[in-house]
């Protein structure tokens, strides 16, 4: 783990104002890769995972997260919202001793009560500051760790906010400072309108979107249905990989088992297999309970 020369409310702080003074490398942090016999690139990143990626918000046992590894995944998903914060703290206290062994994707969002000003004018933007820098904060404190493989903004919809010239300094700051070492956002419910546009300036690293074989999905706890143009969600997703975004892809599961063919079990891991067979996802997000469920996928 890197050497904390400075709490990180102040690295945060000084990142912001561009006083860090150094930036953090994965050669300087002796990071280590480890990964399934079929590694990916996440897009441009230069970062390295495996195809699948373990969603841990599910999961309350540390010893299936360290099962997982074990195993070859070495790209856990997990987020500060999750658990009200307890799933990074689980994902911190189970990746202890391997920390740079390990890919972790964590998120970060605005909520609209948090932003009085809407995000408008000089008031907006040191609303926007305070707030994502103290999340990040308690994001690296929970997960007991000093950066952030890939950070994202959690659940965009709102493109002017997605986009707002501070949410992209913030992420910017961060990730030329080595906090992070990649950004991006994840969104539900067909906001294409925010894969074009970041097709467009190319700014986030990495996209996080659901996608599975039947083009829709039924939220597991919420029961909330969402649909989406498989279609055109290929066509930008792969204008997305062909310009060096990564590619995240969640929900994977949610649209029931699949089978290739009559003579085969539809089953949840040809499920993942199908998502994986397209060029553009650079590891398939699955949400696993239980050591059932991974032994299913790796097998």
């Amino acid at each position: 783990m890197v050497k904390r020369l400075f709490t990180r409310k102040i690295f945060i702080a000084a990142a912001i104002t561009g006083l860090a003074g150094f930036k953090l490398s994965a050669e300087r942090n002796g990071l280590e890769t480890s990964w399934n016999s079929n590694p990916r690139s996440v897009g441009n990143t230069g970062i390295m995972v495996s195809s699948l990626c373990f969603g841990a918000p599910r999961t309350n046992e540390e010893s299936l997260i360290k099962f997982a590894v074990d195993k070859g995944m070495n790209f856990i998903d997990t987020g500060r919202s999750y658990g009200n914060g307890n799933n990074e703290r689980l994902v911190g206290r189970a990746l202890a001793g391997i920390r740079n062994k390990i890919i972790i994707q964590s998120k970060i969002k605005l909520e609209p009560d948090q932003l009085p000003s809407g995000g408008k004018g000089r008031r907006g933007a040191e609303e926007i500051r305070q707030i994502l820098s103290s999340t990040l904060e308690e994001s690296l404190k929970a997960l007991d760790t000093d950066f952030i493989d890939i950070l994202l903004y959690h659940g965009a919809s709102e493109e002017n906010l997605l986009f707002h010239p501070e949410v992209q300094k913030f992420f910017s700051d961060m990730k030329s400072s080595g906090v992070i070492r990649a950004h991006g956002f994840s969104t539900h419910n067909d906001r294409m309108n925010l894969l074009s546009r970041n097709n467009s300036e190319v700014f986030y690293d990495v996209v996080m979107v659901p996608f599975n074989h039947k083009g829709a999905y039924i939220h597991s706890v919420t029961g909330n249905h969402s649909a989406w143009d498989q279609e055109r969600l290929v066509s930008l997703l792969e204008e997305a990989g062909l310009k060096g975004i990564g590619v995240v892809a969640m929900k994977t599961c949610s649209g029931g088992k699949y089978s290739p063919d009559t003579g085969r079990e539809p089953s949840y891991k040809e499920a993942v297999s199908w998502v994986l067979r397209h060029g553009f996802v650079s590891s398939a997000a699955v949400a696993m309970a239980d050591f059932g469920q991974v032994s299913e996928h790796i097998s």
